[in-house]
């Protein structure tokens, strides 16, 4: 027997009708099964099986998991980045459960679950903002010194607009060159602008900033992979900033890696780029990786784990990639792909979850399919609900 439990809220006589819920036990044989409803998000019995998919032809990004309540019921709120159909020109609405366009399905463990979709493009919810965290993952050496000036402006004139866009963002750097060079905790736009206005050219990296930048410059050591001339290394900057910087709670974590160069570990297993491939030892939560790749020549021979393509990083959390000249002529940071990920950011929620906050590891499947069938992406995510 299934039963379904609802809370009415009538509020200055207006009749106000809010759906939530009781929590329960799933049922076996001696126990009955209980939907759980909270308004706005479609029941799982209505909720129908992710479709197969033969093929990706886009990428699913990296997601953030969150546990929200309302009125003591647990949601599970998964923020994800846009995601681009399948010739990479538009930037596609999410559709979830009930919807005649749904275009999105979810699963946790084999089972459907009834989604609801909030697309940020649409600003239909303007006190609902999806938080991102940006680090700039910035290549000094010496070979950059004809695109840092413009990369730096165009930095600060980005975050700019993104901080008077529809999202909460903070911002961070790190400056590398075969050693983590310079960085500046997640800040403020405008903290960021001091920081990048602090010199000049490939300088404008090559310190330390913000109240913590000593305990910053003396955490460096770890993250070598040779001179402060040789072996950039992206990856090696990624792992910086994600073990030593302070991200916001609840924030997708975004990246975005300047160089003109392969990925150098100096045959270290830890700063490859293969090191993002796994979740084991990228998670979901950890953030999506994009790259600007600022040289004609991209075409180079791959040695992995001394000289790897560094755009393998977007490849495997989902990210976008952009190849310029070395001049970063013709290019605005505001015409990247990343811009149009994060401004078109999805807030996906579904709920019956009471039984998932057992602290265990849950896989999430996202899947994508357009009704014109050439869109389709699909992903598993590890996820482990946090109460």
């Amino acid at each position: 027997m299934k039963k379904s439990f609802y809370l009415f809220c009538f509020a200055c006589a207006g009749m106000l009708f809010t759906s939530t819920a009781l929590t329960s036990c799933s049922s076996d044989d001696d126990q009955e099964e209980v939907t759980v409803l909270v308004a706005g998000i479609p029941d799982d019995g209505d909720a129908t099986p992710n479709p197969n998919i033969d093929n990706n032809t886009t990428n699913i990004p990296n997601i953030v998991c969150n546990t929200e309540y309302e009125n003591g019921v647990p949601v599970i709120r998964i923020d994800m980045t846009g995601v681009q159909e399948s010739l990479g020109n538009e930037w596609l609405r999410l559709y979830g459960t009930g919807s005649d366009k749904q275009n999105v399905w979810v699963e946790v463990d084999g089972k459907p679950k009834g989604i609801s979709v909030r697309n940020t493009a649409d600003d239909n919810d303007g006190n609902t903002k999806v938080m991102a965290d940006l680090v700039f993952l910035v290549d000094n050496s010496g070979s950059m010194s004809e695109e840092a000036d413009a990369i730096a402006r165009d930095i600060t004139t980005w975050s700019e607009m993104l901080s008077e866009s529809g999202l909460d963002m903070r911002f961070g750097v790190v400056g590398y060159d075969g050693a983590i060079t310079g960085a500046l905790n997640i800040t403020t736009a405008d903290k960021l602008a001091e920081y990048l206005n602090y010199s000049y050219g490939i300088n404008r990296t090559y310190h330390f900033g913000g109240l913590d930048a000593y305990a910053l410059s003396t955490a460096v050591e770890p993250y070598r992979t040779g001179g402060y001339s040789s072996n950039e290394c992206g990856t090696a900057a990624l792992r910086f900033a994600d073990e030593q910087f302070t991200f916001r709670n609840g924030a997708n974590r975004i990246y975005v890696n300047f160089t003109d160069e392969p990925n150098q570990p100096a045959g270290s297993n830890g700063f490859s780029v293969e090191y993002v491939s796994t979740q084991e030892n990228w998670n979901t939560a950890k953030g999506t990786i994009h790259t600007v790749y600022s040289d004609t020549y991209k075409d180079f021979m791959e040695r992995p784990y001394y000289y790897e393509y560094p755009w393998r990083m977007s490849e495997y959390t989902g990210g976008t990639i952009i190849y310029c000249d070395p001049y970063f002529s013709n290019v605005t940071l505001s015409n990247l792909p990343v811009t149009g990920a994060m401004q078109n950011s999805y807030i996906i929620r579904f709920t019956n979850v009471a039984n998932l906050m057992d602290g265990n590891t849950h896989d999430v499947k996202v899947t994508i399919l357009t009704p014109d069938g050439k869109t389709m992406a699909e992903k598993t995510f590890s996820v482990t609900f946090a109460s």
